[in-house]
C-alpha cells in the first residue's frame, strides 16, 4: 500500500488518506476513539480537602504527593468516590495509620462483589393459585362511627 493512501473496499484503487468518498461511491467511516472518562486528581483535592488562601502552590505539591501515595495504596477510581462527608485540613490524616482503618474498610466495600452461588435462585413470575376477588366496599364517616 503506498504511503498517505489507503485501498477502497468496493473497487481495490488507492485514494488519498483524508478521502471519505471514493469515485466508486464508496464512503469511509471515521474510525472513532473509543474515548475513556479521565479523572481529574484537582476535583478530587478540592472536594476532600479545604485550600487555603496564600501559598497555594506549595499546598497543591504537597496534598498532590499525599493523593499519589493513596492512589497507590488503593486506586484513582476510588480515590473518585470516596466521600467523609467533610473536608480535611490534609490529606495526611488519610495518609496516616489513624484513618487507614477506615480507608480499608470503604476499599473493601467498593470493591465487594455478591457471590451468587451462595443464595437461591427464586423465580417470582410463575402466578400460583387462583386469583381473588375483592370486593371495594365505600365505607362513610358514619359507618366507621357506628362499628363496634
Amino acid at each position: 500500500m503506498p504511503r498517505g493512501q489507503k485501498q477502497c473496499p468496493s473497487c481495490d484503487t488507492f485514494v488519498a488518506t483524508r478521502v471519505s468518498l471514493c469515485e466508486c461511491g464508496h464512503t469511509f467511516e471515521k474510525k472513532k476513539k473509543a474515548k475513556k472518562p479521565t479523572i481529574n486528581k484537582q476535583k478530587i483535592l478540592e472536594r476532600l480537602v479545604i485550600a487555603p488562601k496564600d501559598s497555594k502552590r506549595v499546598f497543591y505539591k504537597r496534598e498532590m504527593k499525599h493523593l499519589n501515595e493513596l492512589v497507590d495504596r488503593y486506586s484513582l477510581e476510588f480515590m473518585n468516590v470516596v466521600n467523609f462527608y467533610r473536608q480535611f485540613d490534609s490529606l495526611a490524616y488519610l495518609v496516616s495509620s489513624k484513618l487507614k482503618e477506615t480507608l480499608d474498610k470503604k476499599f473493601r466495600a467498593f470493591n465487594y462483589v455478591v457471590d451468587e452461588t451462595r443464595y437461591p435462585e427464586y423465580n417470582i413470575r410463575a402466578k400460583s393459585g387462583k386469583d381473588r376477588v375483592v370486593e371495594k366496599k365505600r365505607k362513610t364517616l358514619k359507618d366507621f362511627l357506628d362499628e363496634k
